[in-house]
């Protein structure tokens, strides 16, 4: 089959182009706007590279059969810059995509945060209202709701929660930190989310993707959520740090730190994960979704246990000499 990948060189990207090679079947095509980063990719040479970003670029070949569609702005140093990459982005790629008369569907990875955090006992769940609570949430739901009107062609919607695996950056400084022997905790109450191993998730888009079904949302994690200072603590052991001490850090010490990483990013002018509006989603205790829906339709469930998936991920940051 013949695939078009927007944000291949990106965390995520980067392993799913990698699985679709190995099947041996694909030719995939990568819209690559920083050739810098595709020269470390390690599929550079077995993939065809269209220059360019989701505005404008090389023409789209005419016979691309699939688009997963993962370029977007996680982190910004101006609000409109969600805005601009994850919606205005979004529309113009449809608008390239219509002339595409052997194009099936299109994927789009999105994120639990543009549904928001559990407000019950419950997990959030596909057919939950969304109230994203952050600036990165409402661009992302405004992605979906671009991408369900305008997509000329059969669409999927993969929510992904919390996403760690090796070529993760985002993480990074929590298993630096963790690698020090402290365990941050904000605040006094328990905090559960759910995670999933970046392979894994990789496995759900393509199995999406290869389905029948069309028009379709689903969140893709581990069945079972994890509690922050448990999921913290088997990491510490994993690095070897077994009398790691647990700190906590009051919710105004956040509130206060995330204020002094914005002054940061608006002085310096580079981008950062932390700040008011990952603390603004950090605050919820519950980050919950079920994954129900795409174990009755689709029989998905991830393959990885959770204590392999962080050794492997650790084993990559200690490789890289990154911890």
């Amino acid at each position: 089959m013949k695939i078009l990948v927007t944000g291949g060189t990106g965390f995520v990207g980067g392993h799913l182009i990698g699985e679709l090679l190995a099947e041996g079947r694909n030719q995939v095509y990568v819209l690559v706007r920083d050739s810098g980063k595709l020269a470390t990719c390690a599929f550079k040479d077995r993939v065809s590279v269209l220059r360019g970003d989701l505005f404008a670029s090389e023409p789209f070949p005419d016979d691309i059969e699939l688009v997963f569609h993962l370029a977007a702005v996680t982190k910004a140093i101006s609000p409109g810059e969600f805005t601009r990459v994850n919606i205005e982005g979004t529309r113009a790629l449809l608008a390239r995509l219509q002339p595409l008369k052997n194009l099936k569907k299109v994927v789009l990875l999105s994120s639990q945060a543009a549904a928001g955090p559990g407000r019950s006992p419950d997990p959030v769940s596909e057919e939950t209202p969304a109230e994203p609570i952050s600036l990165y949430g409402r661009s992302k739901l405004g992605q979906e709701q671009i991408l369900a009107a305008q997509c000329p062609v059969a669409h999927v919607i993969v929510r992904a929660p919390i996403v760690f695996g090796p070529g993760d950056m985002d993480m990074l400084d929590v298993f630096r930190i963790v690698n020090r022997g402290i365990i941050p905790i904000l605040g006094r109450g328990e905090r559960r989310y759910s995670v999933i191993y970046v392979k894994d998730l990789v496995r759900g888009m393509i199995a999406a993707a290869f389905s029948p079904c069309g028009n379709e949302i689903y969140y893709i994690a581990n069945p079972e959520a994890i509690e922050w200072r448990s999921f913290m603590e088997q990491v510490a052991r994993l690095l070897g740090r077994k009398n790691a001490r647990r700190i906590r850090v009051p919710e105004f010490c956040g509130r206060i730190l995330a204020e002094f990483s914005e002054l940061r990013i608006r002085a310096f002018g580079k981008k950062a994960i932390f700040n008011r509006d990952k603390f603004n989603e950090m605050k919820f205790p519950a980050w919950v979704c079920s994954t129900a829906k795409i174990e009755a339709q689709l029989h998905f469930q991830p393959r990885i246990p959770l204590a392999a998936a962080l050794e492997e991920t650790i084993a990559w940051y200690r490789k890289r000499d990154l911890l």
